[in-house]
């Protein structure tokens, strides 16, 4: 019984100082991986601070290339993208107002439609007037940023396509005044309205325009035809309001589609 108890304690003091070993390594490996976490985050921190600095002076000495930045940053946090998405508009970024404006002003609205980030307005609206559904059919492609179905560019899309068949009529939105009518490679055949209060709708792809320049016409008077014309993959209609030289959703309006 002696020689059993005496053994035991051997046991459990060799016990004791093999666990004693174990805790100060385990104590040892925690203090080197949080020592390996400080100086990570100390080197983050840096980064940030080398990168906060730059964005700075950028600002300071190219203002036009910081606010053109600017402006790509507020475009890709408003939409979803893929990462090769995000790097391909950060590095056209400082480019990007020199084309638009060029292009506008070489009558190259048609290219610029697509891209100008500044004539948009994302918001919520409404109207105290009750809209007339232009067409009614099915909406195949929405409001807001997507890769264009011919050019495969990336923009902006300023309208929202509303997908009928050939000939389809199409019907004046609210009362109003046909502003213009006229045709390009990209719009084909179209034609505005002017509303009243810096409000105008624009109705773009026609096969045919019914109404001529200088008509008032009523809401749900039709005033074109459901085309394919100028850059289009199908018959349809890209119908488009403008508020105060913004264009707006209509899909919130276009509450019976």
């Amino acid at each position: 019984m002696q020689y059993s108890t005496a053994k035991a304690d051997k046991n459990m003091e060799s016990f004791d100082e093999t666990y004693s070993r174990t805790k100060v390594k385990s104590r040892k490996k925690h203090t080197e991986k949080r020592d390996w976490l400080v100086s990570i985050s100390a080197v983050q921190l840096a980064a940030a601070a080398a990168g906060i600095a730059l964005i700075l002076l950028a600002g300071r000495f190219f203002p036009a290339s910081f606010n053109s930045l600017k402006a790509e940053f507020n475009r890709i946090m408003q939409t979803d993208m893929s990462v090769s998405q995000i790097v391909e508009t950060v590095k056209t970024a400082v480019g990007y107002s020199e084309a638009e404006t060029q292009a506008t002003s070489a009558g190259g609205e048609d290219t610029a439609i697509y891209k100008a980030t500044e004539e948009v307005c994302f918001a919520p609206f409404d109207t105290t007037v009750e809209m007339c559904v232009p067409v009614h059919g099915r909406i195949s492609s929405k409001f807001g940023y997507r890769v264009h179905p011919v050019t495969g560019e990336f923009g902006i899309h300023n309208g929202t396509d509303i997908a009928a068949e050939e000939g389809t009529p199409i019907q004046a939105a609210f009362n109003g005044t046909v502003e213009k009518v006229g045709y390009t490679s990209a719009r084909g055949n179209y034609i505005i309205l002017a509303h009243g209060g810096e409000t105008k709708t624009i109705y773009l792809h026609c096969s045919e325009i019914v109404a001529a320049k200088g008509a008032n016409v009523r809401a749900g008077e039709i005033i074109a035809k459901v085309g394919s014309t100028g850059r289009s993959t199908g018959p349809h209609l890209h119908f488009s309001i403008k508020v105060n030289g913004k264009y707006c959703n209509p899909e919130w309006l276009l509450n019976d589609l």
